[in-house]
C-alpha cells in the first residue's frame, strides 16, 4: 500500500512539472516594444543678421518643422536674449521698444526643441536709426556732426576687400566696371594673373578729364569716409563699417576720379566743395543725398543750406 502511494506521489509531481512548463525547459521571452529613432526639428528660415528700423518691436518670425510632427518649443540664449521675447510660434519681439543711440546691436541664440532633440542657430540684429525729416524729395536727419567721436580710417573703415574671392579687390572692380570700352588706343589691361588693372581709359566728371593709367585714378567715397563717420556712421557695427567702405553694390557710394580732384575735395561737404565741372554739379548732389539717405547719415544746417541753394543755382530737378 506504502508502495502504491509512492508511486501515485511521483506521478504528481511529473504532472505539476509539465503543466508549469517545467523539466528544464525555456520560456519564451517576451517581445519588447520597437523604437522609432527621433528625427530632431529643423530651421525653415535660416537667418544669421538683420536690420530693423529703430522704435519697433517687431524683430522677425523664425519658422522651423519636425518631420515627426512633434510640438516645438522655442527658447532664446547668448549675448543678449533679456531684451527680446518669442513666442510659441517663433516671433521675436523687443521687451521695450529699442533705440540706436542706447544699444544698436544685438545678439542671441534661438533655440528649437521637441523635448528630445533640439537645433539652434545664432542672430545678429542691428538697429537703424529713423530718418524722416525731407530734404529736397530725401528722407534724412537733420543733426549736428559728431566732431567728439574717436575716428581711425584704418581700423574702424579698412579698404579694400575682395569680397568674390576672384583676387581683384574693390578698388579694381570699380576700375573694370567703370572702364570706358571705346577707344581701341585704350583697352582695358590687366596684370598677367588678371588681379590688378594696369591701364585702360577712366572719365573723371569732377573735372571733366580722361585718365589712361590706373596709377592716377583713385576710387573716392562720395560722401567720404570720414564725414560719413561724423554723420553717423560712427554707431554702425564694425561688420557694417566694413561694409559701407567697400560696398561696390550701390552705386552712387564709390566712383573712379582723378587723384588731384579727389585730394581736394577730402572730406568736405558740398557747403565746402563742389566739382570744378559745373555740368555734374546736379549729377553729385543727387549722389549725396541719395547716399544720406540710404544709409541714414545725418545732415548739418550749412550742410542743407548749401544743397538747397546749389540745388536752385543749378536747376537741378528732384
Amino acid at each position: 500500500m506504502f508502495c502504491n502511494l509512492t508511486h501515485y506521489k511521483y506521478l504528481f509531481l511529473i504532472f505539476l512539472l509539465v503543466a508549469c512548463g517545467g523539466g528544464g525547459g525555456s520560456s519564451p521571452t517576451p517581445e519588447m516594444p520597437s523604437s522609432s529613432k527621433n528625427n530632431a526639428p529643423f530651421f525653415i528660415n535660416t537667418i544669421s543678421e538683420i536690420e530693423i528700423d529703430e522704435l519697433q518691436t517687431e524683430v522677425v518670425t523664425i519658422e522651423a518643422d519636425d518631420s515627426d510632427g512633434d510640438i516645438l518649443r522655442y527658447s532664446l540664449s547668448g549675448d543678449d536674449p533679456s531684451y527680446f521675447s518669442i513666442s510659441s510660434n517663433g516671433e521675436i519681439t523687443f521687451n521695450e521698444v529699442p533705440s540706436y543711440q542706447v544699444k544698436n546691436e544685438f545678439s542671441i541664440t534661438i533655440e528649437v526643441t521637441d523635448n528630445i532633440d533640439s537645433a539652434s542657430q545664432q542672430l545678429k540684429i542691428y538697429l537703424l536709426r529713423v530718418c524722416d525729416e525731407l530734404l529736397l524729395g530725401y528722407k534724412v536727419c537733420f543733426e549736428e556732426e559728431n566732431l567728439t567721436i574717436t575716428y581711425d580710417r584704418q581700423s574702424d573703415y579698412p579698404t579694400w576687400q575682395d569680397w568674390d574671392g576672384d583676387c581683384q579687390n574693390n578698388r579694381h572692380e570699380v576700375l573694370i566696371n567703370e572702364h570706358i570700352d571705346d577707344d581701341q588706343n585704350h583697352p582695358l589691361v590687366l596684370s598677367s594673373d588678371n588681379c590688378y588693372v594696369n591701364s585702360g581709359k577712366w572719365y573723371d566728371p569732377y573735372d571733366n578729364i580722361y585718365f589712361y593709367n590706373s596709377s592716377e585714378v583713385q576710387i573716392d567715397h562720395v560722401v567720404a569716409l570720414y564725414e560719413a563717420h561724423k554723420s553717423g556712421a560712427w554707431y554702425f557695427p564694425a561688420a557694417r563699417k566694413l561694409k559701407f567702405a567697400n560696398n561696390i553694390d550701390f552705386d552712387d557710394l564709390l566712383i573712379a576720379v582723378g587723384g588731384s580732384s579727389n585730394s581736394k575735395k577730402s572730406s568736405f561737404d558740398p557747403a565746402s566743395w563742389m566739382p570744378s565741372n559745373i555740368d555734374y554739379s546736379c549729377e553729385y548732389l543727387r549722389k549725396w543725398l541719395n547716399i544720406k539717405a540710404e544709409f541714414r547719415l545725418s545732415v548739418d544746417e550749412d550742410e542743407k543750406i548749401a544743397i538747397e541753394s546749389l540745388y536752385e543755382t543749378n536747376n537741378c530737378s528732384i
